[in-house]
């Protein structure tokens, strides 16, 4: 019997583990006003990329070969927070635009994303005292200080805005 017993808690384990959600992110819950799924926390791409809005905004900008070349050229080990809101109409436009300047670019790898609630509170919370009051907000980092950020939507074309952050954090000369 006891044998028994350790046998069914090793396959309980195991379909518990296997079972297990890949994605990062820390919580959803029902919007009250849409009814939609909303993300809460830190979240990975993948959390989000199925949505209907991001499959319908990622192909909008198409960034320029010389657009492209001259951020990579800017890069130097640089990375990107996106602070969103999956039920916010600007983030759901402009966070695919920027994922799809970005995929071509030496930044690929460096972005993370933390959803944010529409309750200011409780993104306080969540934004480690970033005074992220619109969203999206996307914090450029170079060396672990911030550079520059684009917030709520770009001021003219937002690949321009990429390079000119990157730019800026050049000459800060944080290294």
């Amino acid at each position: 019997m006891k044998q028994m017993t350790w046998v069914f808690l090793a396959l309980l384990v195991s379909s518990v583990a296997y079972s297990q959600d890949t994605s990062m992110c820390e919580m959803t819950v029902r919007d009250s006003i849409t009814g939609q799924r909303i993300l809460i926390g830190k979240v990975a791409r993948r959390d989000f990329s199925d949505s209907s809005w991001y499959k319908g905004n990622y192909s909008l900008y198409n960034p320029t070969d010389s657009l492209i070349s001259e951020i990579n050229s800017l890069f130097d080990g640089d990375s990107v927070v996106i602070y969103f809101g999956s039920w916010c109409s600007d983030s759901q436009m402009w966070v695919p635009m920027f994922l799809h300047i970005v995929d071509k670019t030496a930044l690929k790898n460096h972005v993370s994303f933390v959803a944010l609630p529409r309750s200011k509170g409780w993104r306080r919370q969540l934004t480690d005292g970033l005074e992220i009051e619109k969203v999206p907000t996307f914090v450029f980092y170079r060396g672990g200080k911030e550079i520059g950020r684009i917030e709520e939507e770009p001021k003219g074309d937002l690949g321009s805005n990429i390079a000119e952050i990157l730019k800026s954090g050049q000459q800060m000369n944080l290294k």
